[in-house]
């Protein structure tokens, strides 16, 4: 099948490569050629329209014939429940396949939709989007307590950030880190997150 590649992260100081040579190695191994790879770094947040790199992406399939995208996971395409469904949608219209490397799940096989995929991927979007509005209150939640402690006063320029506000602006490391016995490696993975900030954290909660 031919097939295309969309890795993204959320932040410059993160690094898309590893999504690119564990989807390429996925492509091999099933047979599939990788016509063409869109990457980029912006936030799950941002509405997947407004993504230059997965605009151009629909534009692509629009003149290309391609069976299947390949994803790392269901959060890169997008953290709110309506983008993911609409664009798998758009997909099946088109007679696309979505394979989600996460869960080695293809939504479409031989030309038909798979009613398993489909179920599984709207549970899967709404806890991504549940998730992120978790973190966002905590995050919330977090700052206004270090305001009534007096400890919060803008963060100086050049200045470190806080234990405190490091674990609040990383509570999905920090949670997999007590919930799970994981490898470094393994939760930076699941978290879109550097390996170098998985250890940080973690080495906070030792402390």
């Amino acid at each position: 099948m031919e097939a295309i590649i969309y890795s993204r992260v959320s932040s410059e100081s993160q690094d898309y490569e590893r999504q690119l040579i564990n989807l390429k190695i996925v492509a091999e191994e099933k047979g599939w050629h990788v016509r063409r790879t869109f990457q980029e770094k912006i936030s799950g947040t941002v509405k997947s329209g407004s993504r230059t790199e997965f605009k151009a992406l629909l534009d692509y399939i629009d003149k290309t014939p391609v069976q299947v995208i390949m994803t790392s996971e269901i959060s890169r395409i997008g953290r709110r429940v309506v983008d993911v469904l609409n664009f798998v949608e758009l997909l099946h219209e088109k007679g696309i396949a979505l394979y989600i490397q996460q869960f080695n799940l293809l939504t479409m096989e031989k030309g038909k939709e798979n009613p398993m995929a489909k179920m599984l991927l709207q549970m899967l979007s709404i806890g991504a989007e549940m998730e992120n509005n978790q973190r966002k209150i905590r995050q919330y939640e977090g700052i206004q307590l270090a305001k009534i402690r007096l400890k919060y006063n803008g963060r100086k320029k050049g200045a470190k950030t806080a234990p405190s506000a490091m674990l609040v602006k990383y509570h999905n490391i920090s949670d997999l880190i007590d919930k799970s016995d994981l490898s470094v490696r393994r939760i930076a993975g699941i978290t879109g997150h550097s390996i170098n900030t998985v250890r940080k954290i973690k080495q906070l909660k030792e402390i």
